[in-house]
């Protein structure tokens, strides 16, 4: 068998509320992508996406993979490529930046093209379009991004002891092409701040474990009010939650499935999500997760 490398990569909600395209954590439900060279291109997906991911060179796991091999200037003539999936497609919950950062932290590994961490987070970017996904993909934990043209800062930090997240997962996919084309080109300045000023206390609500802020905390005005009308009533998953007893609930990335945050494990937050998705006429499961290591980072230091 030829060599090969295998690569760990965890889910992740984006946004947490307010944080358009700079919040991300990751969430330990994991892809794992196995990758080899050799002479032609072979493709095998277990699990999520059986059936509808490509099983050629349009897979993306290999396009990040030949991304990074044509910027390091190494030829491969084709992959072999196995990929086990337990993230969801298409839920918000960073599947296709799970799929990036896989192919290029394996092929890093793989063709020793020696590309740094904050290489992979920037070239990672590139092809996603946005961090806030791919960071805690590649990192761990909770991640803070902002972009400066084609630089990309951030910064990882370690989530709250006890942080836990329910996440309701429908049986309905949802475009990230076409929740972002929901969103207003400009926003007033009154919004503006009012999400400036609730990101920043979403952070430091997490890093101080003020679990009692999170849901003031969490209020957006960027992205949830232009999404929610593509979803119609899934605001109802969210108030149920939040009336079960989540300390907060917010969209998990672009949705349709609903992050509710959480101290401990609660079924009648479980049972309450569950039955509000099915009083909108959706079949939804929830799964219950926690803060988790990157592909990059397991002791949750960033190395860049």
């Amino acid at each position: 068998m030829p060599p090969s490398a295998i690569a760990r990569v965890p889910a992740s909600t984006a946004n947490l509320g307010p944080g358009f395209d700079c919040l991300g954590l990751a969430l330990d439900l994991y892809n794992t992508v196995n990758l080899s060279v050799t002479g032609m291109t072979e493709v095998s997906v277990r699990g999520e996406g059986t059936g509808a991911l490509p099983l050629n060179q349009q897979n993306l796991v290999l396009r990040a993979a030949n991304r990074l091999a044509e910027q390091a200037g190494v030829q491969v003539p084709g992959w072999r490529l196995e990929q086990e999936n337990e993230i969801p497609l298409a839920r918000g919950l960073g599947s296709s930046s799970a799929a990036i950062v896989g192919g290029l932290v394996a092929a890093n590994e793989l063709l020793r093209t020696g590309a740094s961490p904050q290489e992979l987070l920037e070239l990672a970017t590139a092809i996603e379009g946005h961090p806030d996904n791919v960071a805690p993909a590649l990192f761990g934990g909770l991640t803070v991004c902002a972009r400066e043209g084609e630089t990309v800062h951030c910064v990882a930090l370690q989530p709250p002891a006890g942080l836990q997240v329910a996440v309701a997962i429908p049986m309905l996919e949802m475009s990230t092409e076409a929740a972002r084309a929901a969103l207003p080109n400009s926003y007033s300045r009154e919004d503006t701040v009012y999400n400036l000023t609730h990101a920043a206390l979403t952070v430091a609500a997490l890093v101080e474990g003020r679990f009692d802020l999170l849901r003031a905390a969490m209020q957006d005005r960027v992205h949830e009010p232009y999404r929610l009308p593509l979803m119609p009533r899934l605001v109802e998953v969210m108030e149920a939650a939040q009336e079960a007893g989540a300390l907060a609930a917010v969209l998990s990335g672009s949705g349709p499935s609903v992050a509710a945050f959480c101290d401990r494990l609660e079924a009648a937050i479980e049972e309450a999500m569950v039955e509000a998705f099915a009083r909108i006429g959706h079949k939804a499961e929830v799964r219950w997760l926690q803060p988790a290591h990157g592909a990059l980072d397991p002791d949750w230091t960033m190395r860049v």
